[in-house]
């Protein structure tokens, strides 16, 4: 026969003091305001913390003179309830941005695809993928460069010319590799689908070819090898519009 367990209150309360220091080490300053995560308190917890990241949302549109429209519910709903889990006040600035967009009629950011990434990172993993970025603006300012001086006829064994030309193209096949991240960090941007590696470059230091008939045919193997350690990434066009829509808007002038 079996038997019913009774828990009263106090056999409860007995075993969150057995381990509230070790849950404090664990959870940190919050310990106390949420409650071990199993009681009411962080409901509130979740509350304040979406209340805040509104608030910001709602300086940040006036602020921007953003015109919002209304933001699907299959949409909002999850991003209510990823942004009130954040602790980290910049994260949540990134949040507040996020909402603003989604909500601005002159843009079209409103995708289940972007809450749920911004969900999945850490700052210094956003920050890193910002810095990805930037160095893509900045070879696309070499490319631009590069087909000015293409456009003014700069001859190609000009140094500048073929300097250009190498740095371009090394770019292209090496990729970037950002101090500061680490391979779990490249790892989970990867699959997020924000940046992408690139394949490893064939070397071949030596080209010797020999000669073979066989039946008519001719044919001449080269010796190659794969160089796996020194390629990098590149940021997607998806990482590019994550940015975008976590990105704060350059000030807009009011109208009068």
């Amino acid at each position: 026969m079996s038997k019913e367990l009774n828990l009263k209150s106090s056999t409860i309360e007995k075993g969150l003091d057995l381990i509230k220091d070790f849950a404090s080490k664990l959870i940190g300053p919050t310990f106390e305001e949420v409650g071990l995560l199993i009681s009411d308190k962080i409901k509130y917890f979740r509350f304040k913390n979406q209340i805040n990241i509104l608030i910001k949302a709602e300086k940040y549109v006036k602020e921007k003179n953003i015109k919002i429209k209304a933001i699907p519910t299959k949409i909002l709903v999850p991003l209510l309830e990823s942004a009130s889990l954040e602790e980290n006040e910049e994260m949540q600035d990134k949040w507040s941005y996020m909402i603003g967009n989604i909500a601005d009629s002159q843009q079209s950011l409103q995708n289940h695809i972007f809450p749920y990434i911004l969900s999945q990172i850490s700052l210094n993993e956003f920050e890193k993928l910002f810095e990805f970025n930037q160095k893509e603006k900045s070879l696309i300012q070499e490319e631009v460069k590069f087909e000015k001086m293409k456009k003014d006829g700069v001859a190609f064994f000009a140094q500048e010319y073929r300097e250009l030309f190498s740095r371009i193209n090394g770019l292209k096949q090496e990729g970037f590799l950002i101090e500061g991240l680490e391979d779990y960090e490249y790892s989970n941007l990867e699959r997020l689908g924000l940046i992408r590696q690139l394949p490893p470059r064939i070397v071949i230091d030596e080209l010797e070819i020999e000669h073979f008939e066989k039946e008519g045919s001719e044919y001449y193997p080269i010796e190659a090898e794969y160089d796996p350690d020194d390629f990098g990434f590149r940021i997607t066009s998806l990482g590019i519009k994550f940015l975008i829509a976590c990105e704060e808007q350059r000030p807009v002038a009011n109208e009068e």
